[in-house]
């Protein structure tokens, strides 16, 4: 086994001010400095890459189904697809329903409506066509980010369509962004333990990213963590996704997501037995803005999933935005994690901690200072 080095926290400060860190050296970092070194690090570096503001969207979240084919021991949200009319929970949206939950979102005041949903094999392509020109009917104004890459890939197998002409055509009805979800973690040995073969491979992911971007449809980027994986895993994670934007730029953020336990395959199965602690949740935090910061400076903090306390926290190690005030989230809230936020309130958690609030669009420009 290779020594470890002695570095201190200025050495690698200069390391990453001027060039991007390796897998090995970014190991080195975590067995080498101690968490208030590292949530240093973070800091300065977030401080350096996008000053001392901390963003967040007005957004507010419809997710048209539930139905789905993969069912991941990762996910509380689901209903079997292969179930549907058999047991009671499923559900698809209308037409209809989407215009109620779309004038919720204006009333609401959201500049951001997030789509996602489950990989329902009975829903056609047109019904997503449908649904986002009525969003962008009664929100013309707002941002329509609608689902994840490896929704993307399933519409476009399950309809017979190419993934670019899927992406096409929704852009046609409307869509102005994808969102971030679905990479959970690269690494296959981890991904097979918490995602089913209906789920696109981390490679997949990448490719089909490149595949998004290259097109003009940028969008987030996720990784989640507190499950199965290894600090490793994390870290190969994050690199692939700084090498990624490298190639094809198109990434607006990256979301560091705590693995929800609650009602999931794998608390069921005793496979994960407790969340991820809040020390693990700052390194995640840290790594993020240490490894893709200086691609992707936008290091976001889902304080639905960390709680206001350990959110602040973050946003002292890496951390530079709040994602949004999630009106209506229900996946996360699947796993008994039902929280929302206004303006105000996200407003003063981050002047709580001496940083500056700034209401932001989708694409990371300032609306207001508030």
């Amino acid at each position: 086994m290779e020594a470890v080095h002695s570095y201190g926290l200025n050495y690698w400060l200069e390391q990453r001010s001027y060039r991007n860190l390796g897998q090995k050296e970014v190991l080195e970092i975590t067995e080498t400095l101690t968490l208030p070194e590292i949530m240093m690090m973070g800091d300065a570096l977030a401080s350096s890459d996008v000053g001392d503001l901390v963003t967040y969207a007005v957004s507010y979240n419809i997710n048209y189904s539930n139905y789905c084919a993969a069912s991941c021991p990762i996910c509380a949200f689901y209903v079997p697809a292969k179930a549907k009319g058999k047991i009671s929970g499923g559900y698809e949206l209308s037409v209809e329903d989407i215009h109620r939950e779309a004038l919720k979102a204006r009333e609401a005041g959201a500049t951001e409506v997030h789509v996602v949903g489950g990989f329902n094999p009975y829903l056609d392509i047109e019904y997503y066509e449908n649904i986002f020109r009525e969003i962008k009917s009664v929100n013309p104004q707002a941002t329509l980010k609608a689902l994840t890459i490896p929704e993307y890939d399933f519409i476009a197998r399950t309809t017979g369509n190419s993934l670019r002409e899927t992406v096409s055509r929704f852009m046609e009805a409307g869509v102005d962004a994808h969102t971030g979800g679905g990479a959970e973690i690269f690494d296959p040995e981890v991904r097979k333990q918490i995602t089913t073969p209906e789920k696109i491979s981390g490679e997949k992911w990448l490719e089909d990213a490149k595949v998004l971007h290259s097109m003009g449809l940028r969008g987030n980027s996720t990784i989640t963590y507190g499950h199965v994986e290894e600090t490793r895993h994390i870290v190969d994670h994050l690199t692939k996704l700084r090498e990624n934007e490298i190639e094809q730029s198109g990434f607006l953020s990256i979301i560091p997501l705590k693995f929800s336990l609650n009602n999931t395959p794998l608390q069921k199965m005793k496979k994960v037995k407790m969340e991820a602690s809040a020390v693990r949740d700052i390194l995640v935090i840290s790594l993020a803005r240490i490894i893709a910061g200086s691609v992707i400076p936008n290091i976001s903090v889902y304080w639905i999933s960390l709680g206001k306390s350990i959110a602040q926290m973050a946003l002292r190690a890496g951390g530079s935005d709040l994602v949004g005030t999630a009106f209506s989230e229900k996946v996360f809230g699947a796993t008994d994690k039902h929280y929302q936020a206004d303006v105000a309130s996200l407003s003063s958690l981050v002047r709580q901690i001496g940083k500056i609030p700034a209401q932001r669009d989708t694409f990371y420009n300032i609306k207001s200072m508030i």
